[in-house]
């Protein structure tokens, strides 16, 4: 399975799916082409109620996609033409998986970064653990362990990021060490 930002939402496909926030704002502001196995097309589009972006991302693990937009993240199952949405707190930074992290824990299929806070979800789609507080301007992720995972969360804009590390299976957050101490 592969899925892309698209610029156009009249563009080929065999499903069209709706990905919205709480507003009503039904029109499209952006859209993802997700291509399955059986080379079945799904457009997702993405109405602007979902908020504005400067970053967005897309990723694929098993049959399922996540996107990340505005103030969202939603998690598309192909198989069941089915979008579920997870609220941000704040704008949506960034998007994680073993591409970037390479010995993220098995249980954890991709790490959604906000504004404050950090969501980690299965290879389903399922929300594992959420973990709030983290900075008010930006979290990065920069290891991963199988029991720790490692980052920054920026609370006094420009450049006043602080370290913390988090347990891998629960999204406690361990505040006697920080990340620069170990290495996965």
């Amino acid at each position: 399975m592969k899925a892309d930002f698209v610029t156009s939402q009249h563009g080929e496909h065999d499903h069209l799916l709706i990905a919205r926030g709480e507003g009503y704002d039904w029109s499209v502001t952006a859209c993802v082409s997700i291509t399955g196995d059986d080379a079945r097309i799904t457009q997702v589009n993405i109405l602007a109620s979902a908020g504005n972006s400067c970053f967005r991302s897309v990723r694929c693990v098993g049959g399922i996609a996540y996107i990340g937009f505005g103030r969202f993240v939603f998690v598309v199952d192909i198989s069941r033409n089915d979008i579920r949405r997870h609220e941000l707190d704040g704008y949506f930074g960034h998007l994680y998986d073993t591409s970037d992290l390479e010995h993220l824990d098995d249980r954890i299929a991709v790490l959604a970064a906000s504004a404050s806070e950090l969501l980690a979800f299965d290879r389903t789609g399922n929300l594992l653990w959420k973990q709030s507080g983290l900075g008010i301007d930006g979290v990065v992720l920069h290891h991963a362990g199988l029991d720790r995972i490692g980052g920054e969360g920026e609370w006094d804009p420009p450049g006043g990021w602080r370290p913390f590390t988090l347990i891998a299976q629960s999204g406690e957050r361990l505040e006697s060490e920080s990340f620069a101490g170990w290495r996965p």
